[in-house]
């Protein structure tokens, strides 16, 4: 496809931006701890701009330290000195012909104790919404204008760091967004009431960064144009806030949300790709005249290209797109949209960042976090037959890096289809997503030219005969089956059986057995079948080890499915029609289904691992998640 207008360029502010891409905010933890910027940082963005993208905007940039700081590793702007290490970050940007940005943040009310030394937060009024229930300082107009002038030498730094503008956070209910909304607004002065004084705060920001860095000094905002809370910002006000934005002067306008539910920024995977879009489209009907930008899930070229060339929105902003793929602008350039290594939704990246306070990690990029050595794909030395078992992820990345170093790579695989525990996973309602990553491989190998049996099942014999000079087992895990009386009763089906549909059931009583993520996710795909189902799981919860907002979506779905969920409950026995429990409870079962999880088979690993060099990844190893296996397969595909 030809994707001319997202190609095209555009004016924002004094700039001129080469194409429609921007990479947004996206915390990183890749700072030091003193907020100083690493090579890690570093490279990071200027990975994205080598990839294509316009403009490279830093995550929330700390403007006044330790008070309104705001992650574990959160980088600053702060003091001079943090100007020479920011400036080397502006000049490797700009050797892509990228623009350079950074977010200027503070988060008011929000604003994490831990983090802070235990200030008390500063807000515009005193409003109960944290979850500690801790109230906050009330600014004074005093204190209001420090804080505007803490804005605006922190935009001065980034202007002597050679950075060409600056974005204003005003959304995801931080400071200038706790003045916009009546949420956290409800004060009586100048600042608060009507719509003209909740914008006052954001006028003068804009106006004092203005003066200090000159008229021509471009500032953007993220702006939150609709709160997911009652009596909060709808979009029709969102759009005047807007409108208001452009005659202060703000040279464009992300078109983002405010308070409410953390899940409409993180949106997990079974969100539609690019909803937010609609956002951004109702300010260019309401008359925005300055850029407007659509942010969200936008995931594939087609899709951005469609949001630019029907005028929803005038640029794009990709942000965990760009985290699994950097070089996604120049893939769709250059017709090579195929090869592009899309964003699948996973949470890896907000699971790091946000439930564990880590370092930003990807799901299918396993460079994310590194300086690029597992980019650096070097030529083998001496070209290897290399025979891969298994077709699952940690297979295929294997398989496909081999290749372009140079290996002959054959794969084998037992079922009729790629993809292994990722194309199971792939079936439940919502996670329809995950077959980005499959088609990716799918394409690759066709490609590469790497020979594929499919239906091909892998003994000893054949691979004495085959006489490979490596082998690496990535045949994933067989299901586990628990000792438990009467599970190997007809009635007794596995996860698997349900969802490649060698079992059909509908309109029956089924139990679950296991609550981790593949029986929850069965358990709902049966309960769209119009089935009555439980969830027995022995521990006192059910998903856990999945990142917070997409467990919160997966249990809410659930519940609006009316699947019973029994936690604390092993499963003891299992009879044609009933499944007893641990505690003597019996529950009514047409069907029981076994969902513990998998188990590692290494019987023939251990076999072949006498004759040949040999390797094993992926769920073959154990039983984990897409990004260990895309990991351990990236990491032996180098080393072979």
């Amino acid at each position: 496809m030809s994707y001319n207008n997202l190609f095209s360029e555009i004016r924002v502010g004094s700039l001129t931006l080469k194409n429609r891409i921007i990479f947004p905010p996206i915390s990183t933890n890749f700072a030091s701890v003193d907020g100083e910027v690493t090579p890690y940082f570093i490279y990071h963005y200027a990975r994205r701009a080598k990839g294509g993208a316009a403009l490279i905007t830093l995550e929330n940039m700390c403007i006044q330290y330790p008070d309104a700081r705001h992650g574990a590793t959160q980088p600053r702007i702060d003091d001079d000195r943090f100007i020479p290490g920011l400036s080397l970050l502006a000049y490797e940007i700009h050797k892509y012909d990228s623009l350079a940005f950074m977010e200027l943040t503070h988060p008011g009310l929000f604003s994490e104790l831990k983090h802070s030394g235990g200030k008390t937060p500063v807000a515009p009024s005193d409003v109960d919404l944290r979850k500690d229930h801790l109230h906050p300082h009330v600014l004074t107009e005093d204190e209001i204008r420090e804080i505007i002038e803490i804005f605006a030498q922190a935009a001065l730094r980034a202007k002597k760091a050679q950075f060409d503008g600056v974005e204003i956070e005003a959304a995801h209910a931080l400071l200038v967004n706790q003045f916009l909304s009546p949420i956290a607004n409800k004060r009586t002065d100048k600042f608060g009431g009507s719509l003209e004084n909740r914008v006052r705060f954001a006028s003068m920001l804009i106006d004092r960064i203005k003066e200090v860095c000159g008229r021509n000094f471009t500032v953007t905002a993220r702006l939150g144009v609709i709160d997911f809370v009652d009596d909060g910002i709808d979009i029709k006000e969102g759009a005047k806030i807007a409108k208001a934005f452009e005659e202060m002067g703000y040279a464009a306008l992300h078109a983002d949300v405010g308070f409410g539910n953390k899940e409409y920024r993180l949106e997990p995977m079974q969100y539609k790709e690019a909803w937010r879009t609609s956002y951004a489209e109702e300010l260019k009907k309401e008359g925005v005249k300055i850029p407007v930008v659509a942010v969200g899930m936008i995931r594939n070229p087609s899709v951005a290209e469609d949001i630019i060339s029907s005028g929803k929105a005038d640029l794009v902003a990709l942000g965990r797109t760009l985290i699994a793929d950097p070089d996604w602008p120049v893939k769709a350039e250059t017709d090579r949209e195929k090869e592009i290594k899309r964003c699948i939704g996973c949470s890896e990246c907000i699971k790091a960042r946000h439930d564990e306070g880590t370092g930003l990690r990807c799901g299918v990029n396993p460079t994310v976090g590194t300086i690029g050595e597992t980019e650096v794909f070097a030529p083998a030395l001496n070209s290897k037959r290399v025979l891969v078992i298994g077709a699952g992820p940690a297979g295929l990345e294997a398989a496909t890096v081999l290749k372009q170093r140079g290996h002959n790579v054959e794969i084998w695989e037992k079922n009729s289809y790629i993809g292994g525990a990722l194309y199971l996973a792939s079936i439940p309602p919502g996670k329809e997503k995950l077959k980005w990553l499959i088609e990716y491989y799918q394409y690759m190998i066709q490609k590469l030219g790497i020979a594929l049996k499919l239906g091909h099942t892998a003994n000893i014999k054949e691979i004495e005969q085959y006489n490979p000079d490596a082998v690496i087992m990535a045949y994933g895990s067989k299901c586990l089956v628990p000792p438990i009386k009467g599970i190997h009763n007809p009635n007794s089906i596995t996860f698997r059986d349900v969802l490649t549909k060698k079992v059909m059931i509908s309109g029956k009583k089924v139990v679950v057995g296991g609550g981790g993520l593949v029986g929850c996710e069965t358990a709902l795909y049966l309960a769209e079948l119009d089935n009555k189902v439980t969830i027995a799981e022995m521990l006192p919860e059910i998903a856990t080890g999945t990142e917070t907002l997409s467990r919160n979506y997966l249990l809410r779905e659930l519940k609006e499915h009316k699947v019973e969920i029994l936690t604390n409950a092993p499963v003891n026995e299992i009879e044609s029609d009933f499944v007893k429990l641990g505690n003597g409870d019996t529950i009514p079962a047409d069907y029981f289904v076994i969902a513990f999880g998998g188990k590692p088979d290494h019987s023939l690993y251990n076999e072949v691992r006498k004759y040949f060099e040999t390797y094993i990844v992926g769920d073959a190893v154990k039983t984990r998640k897409i990004i260990d296996a895309v990991r351990e397969g990236n990491s032996i595909g180098r080393i072979i």
